[in-house]
């Protein structure tokens, strides 16, 4: 903060604060800590306050612990107002800088709406691109049925049901109807508008979801798809946001292995980190061809992408949903043919919920 006590001296920059409605104060670093400097946004703010005067309440404790050399946010009421107050020390002043808590609590509110907003397109984009197995898979059994349907009517017509046959043949169209609507939850649990929700995560059930919501693609292309799973420490997270991100990994290993010869292999690992006792790993690894060398750093980038038509934003945002978590996200060859994308988590401390 050298010379910023002369900077906020100066006309120009009074006026620019001013224009920003920024409140910020210069105090002398001295046991009694007098004003020397405010912009127009403070003195509106404190008007009781005035140069050369020692500040009380809270003002003076926030000051007070920045000589201290503490630093955070400290709590004020101002004719009623929430107020948070950030100090700084240094070139023989502190700086106190005044700001609203519901302002800032709202543009917190707003950043995670638009977070969470993001997130939903992204999964929207997810299911679109998964459209055509959706359709087929749920062709499957609305076929099954209009068939069992169709067969009813015919032997009802010819008077050669009986009535356990006829009862078998419905419980065989409750099944399939059953199955459709299974698949059709499944797509909507995975696009739901929701609020980020840290909760205790079911690594297992999340893996075993990812494959059950891919497994048409996985049977359409012939994958051997694999669940594998260790002892392992609780985590905490957005459940949803980690089957995304495993949805996303999963789906680009299938495109990746798609029409290549061969046996073609989808596994979905989890375990403790290897010499570590703070984070589980998950791996995602496939047998396609793994990543071209010129693609390797720029894979996370915005918008890059080596599908045709892809729009480049699945691995960014993998990455920012783990990151988002106080993980990691990475990629490796896969000594066996192929990519193994990494995901670190954080296991959950013994005295979080």
């Amino acid at each position: 903060m050298t010379g910023l006590a002369a900077l906020l001296s100066q006309s120009p920059e009074a006026e620019a604060l001013d224009v920003l409605g920024l409140a910020v104060a210069a105090f002398e670093d001295a046991v009694a800590p007098r004003l020397a400097w405010r912009s127009p946004a403070f003195a509106r703010l404190t008007p009781e306050l005035r140069p050369g005067q020692v500040p009380t309440g809270g003002l003076l404790a926030a000051v007070e612990a920045a000589r201290r050399g503490e630093g955070g946010l400290f709590p004020l009421d101002l004719d009623g107002q929430a107020f948070e107050a950030r100090a700084a020390q240094g070139d023989g002043r502190i700086c106190l800088i005044l700001s609203s808590a519901a302002e800032r609590q709202e543009a917190e509110a707003r950043r995670l709406a638009d977070r969470e907003r993001l997130l939903l397109t992204s999964r929207v984009m997810s299911v679109g691109e998964m459209a055509t197995m959706i359709a087929h898979e749920l062709n499957q059994p609305i076929g099954s049925i209009t068939n069992i349907a169709r067969g009813l009517k015919a032997r009802l017509s010819r008077g050669a049901l009986s009535t356990q046959e006829g009862v078998e043949a419905l419980d065989r169209a409750a099944e399939q109807a059953l199955y459709a609507s299974g698949v059709i939850q499944r797509m909507r649990s995975f696009v739901e508008q929701r609020q980020p929700q840290v909760e205790p995560l079911d690594l297992r059930r999340l893996v075993r979801a990812t494959l059950d919501l891919l497994d048409w693609e996985i049977a359409r292309d012939k994958v051997v798809a694999r669940a594998q799973f260790a002892a392992l420490p609780p985590v905490l997270g957005d459940a949803v946001m980690i089957q995304q991100v495993l949805v996303n990994l999963a789906r680009n290993g299938l495109d990746a292995m798609r029409g290549r010869p061969g046996p073609r292999r989808l596994t979905i690992a989890a375990a403790p980190m290897e010499g570590s006792d703070r984070m589980v790993e998950l791996t995602v690894a496939d047998s396609g061809p793994g990543v071209e060398a010129g693609a390797e750093g720029r894979m996370f980038s915005p918008f890059f992408s080596t599908k045709p038509g892809g729009m480049g934003v699945g691995l960014g945002i993998c990455r920012s949903i783990v990151e988002l978590h106080r993980g990691r996200l990475w990629h490796a060859p896969d000594p066996e043919g192929g990519t193994v994308f990494h995901i670190a988590l954080p296991a959950a401390r013994q005295e979080e919920p």
